[in-house]
């Protein structure tokens, strides 16, 4: 806090100022003034919390540099100084909203003890609007910090103990109904989850509300968010009621929101039994391979048993490569579909199926190191995880796949290392950057250096230099430009530099070159 003590005698001013130990009173900051115009300058170094202030000042006196302090909205607490006790000046004083007045000769005791009291009140105040924003913020953030809040308990990482301060979270001694909803496809542009939490919150408000003591919904994870139903003294909500009313949800989301769901109800369950509840609840979900929407009773998906399609499999091989990548994605597209057409289809089908189909792929992929990258790309791996527990990402994830074998079998396209090559020749007579020619074939810069190495003999930087000297030399042998103009122009700034290189590789420098010509 900083204290400002104002006062035309200096004498006083410095004892005010040495006598009374302020740090000790929480004063880090003592700042002094003679008159009023110092005071409105330490006012501009800093705003202070506390003003102890002589009233009788020549030119301008402390109730008029009061009044000053006052119209330009500062609230630092006043303590009025002053030799004679005129009711005049304590009514001018109390309508300035000054905290005390202290009538002179006064003990420094005295004078501490007031400040004291008025620092004490400063922090109570402060203590006070802390707390008032605390409240305020809560007030406005409670569904958000109650959401937070649900998601952690969910997944063991918060005690339900936490709940009994918050009125929007549940009754943890209590029962409710813990429903899993999954978006399982968008329709439209996606929306973000904090607001998909929200509007799914909105909508259970409006359907459960009113027989309901408490609604929460919380993201738990992409495309999967927790809806807590507690009942309230009404009781349990009947199997039916809630059916109906979760597929009055289904179809809200359906007609008002871009996105089709799934919907996953728990059988009433205590509170405290919700964590181990959840889990059950995202094994119903990742059944639902085939993308179904509705509402998902308690007995979940059909169980089924594994089907053995791994005979049409073998076939991909032959089709691949007797008929090319756009017939095998038609035949293993169909597979797909046969197979989620019958009884027996599970994830675990579905995962079976996802890798037999890496398998072929890795065996066919010439070179395996290409098949590799592919696979390394955060999007590929991405789509790979969602194809594990949905048929239609399970497609796409054999088009986006085979659509790259295409290309890359494509016999008319040129190998990495002529792409390389044809690009270094366009480009010679410009500053060639490694990461200039990753990114015109596409492909990691590592594996490109490999691959050059091993198919040329020499270095990408190496062959670079050969060909600029190459070209330098055909130069120095056919033109009068300069030999300075010359290693200007194939992008070499150091002459001196340009003369070592040329010496290296043909044992002459260019000087010596051009001498040879004349």
């Amino acid at each position: 806090m900083k204290i400002l003590i104002v006062d035309d005698q200096r004498a006083t001013l410095k004892g005010l100022a040495d006598n009374i130990s302020w740090m000790e009173e929480g004063f880090d900051v003592v700042d002094t003034a003679a008159n009023a115009m110092e005071a409105r300058l330490s006012f501009g170094r800093g705003v202070p919390d506390v003003m102890l202030c002589d009233i009788e000042m020549p030119v301008e006196s402390g109730i008029q540099l009061c009044r000053w302090v006052r119209q330009q909205g500062y609230q630092t607490k006043i303590i009025f100084l002053t030799c004679h006790e005129d009711f005049q000046y304590a009514r001018e004083a109390i309508e300035l909203g000054a905290s005390d007045y202290i009538v002179q000769p006064a003990a420094y005791e005295t004078i501490r003890d007031k400040v004291r009291e008025v620092a004490e009140k400063l922090l109570t105040e402060a203590r006070n609007r802390k707390w008032q924003d605390i409240g305020k913020s809560y007030a406005y953030n409670q569904k958000e910090i109650g959401s937070s809040l649900w998601h952690g308990y969910l997944l063991g990482t918060v005690n339900s103990m936490d709940f009994e301060s918050l009125p929007s979270m549940p009754d943890r001694e209590g029962e409710g109904v813990l429903v899993l909803v999954q978006i399982l496809r968008w329709t439209a542009r996606r929306l973000e989850e904090d607001l998909m939490a929200s509007v799914l919150q909105s909508f259970a408000e409006d359907i459960f509300g009113a027989i309901s003591s408490c609604v929460l919904t919380s993201y738990m994870e992409e495309n999967t968010y927790a809806l807590l139903i507690q009942t309230g003294p009404k009781g349990a909500i009947g199997g039916g009621d809630l059916n109906s009313r979760l597929q009055y949800l289904a179809d809200a989301c359906d007609m008002y929101m871009p996105c089709e769901i799934a919907l996953y109800p728990s059988k009433a369950c205590p509170v405290a039994g919700m964590p181990q509840e959840w889990w059950r609840l995202i094994k119903m979900r990742n059944q639902n391979i085939t993308g179904k929407k509705g509402v998902f009773g308690d007995q979940g998906l059909p169980a089924g048993s594994l089907t053995d399609y791994r005979q049409q499999a073998m076939r991909w091989k032959s089709i691949l490569e007797e008929k090319g990548p756009k017939a095998m994605e038609e035949d293993a597209c169909a597979c797909l579909d046969q197979l989620a057409a019958g009884e027996g289809f599970t994830a675990d089908t579905l995962a079976c199926f996802s890798m037999d189909f890496h398998h072929l792929l890795v065996y066919l992929w010439e070179p395996k190191s290409r098949m590799a990258m592919l696979q390394q790309s955060a999007d590929w791996q991405r789509l790979a995880h969602e194809a594990m527990r949905s048929v239609d990402q399970m497609k796409e994830l054999i088009h986006q796949t085979l659509d790259c074998y295409s290309k890359e079998s494509d016999v008319s396209e040129p190998s990495v290392t002529q792409q390389i090559v044809d690009y270094i020749n366009e480009n010679l007579w410009g500053e060639l950057r490694k990461e200039d020619i990753t990114e015109h074939v596409h492909l990691n810069g590592d594996y490109i250096s490999r691959v050059f190495k091993k198919e040329m003999g020499i270095s990408i930087k190496g062959y670079i230099i050969r060909q600029k000297l190459l070209e330098a030399q055909k130069l120095l042998r056919t033109t009068s430009l300069s030999v300075s103009n010359v290693a200007v122009q194939l992008g070499y700034g150091n002459f001196s530099h340009f003369s070592a290189a040329y010496k290296r590789e043909f044992g002459i420098t260019p000087t010596e070159e051009r001498e040879k010509k004349s």
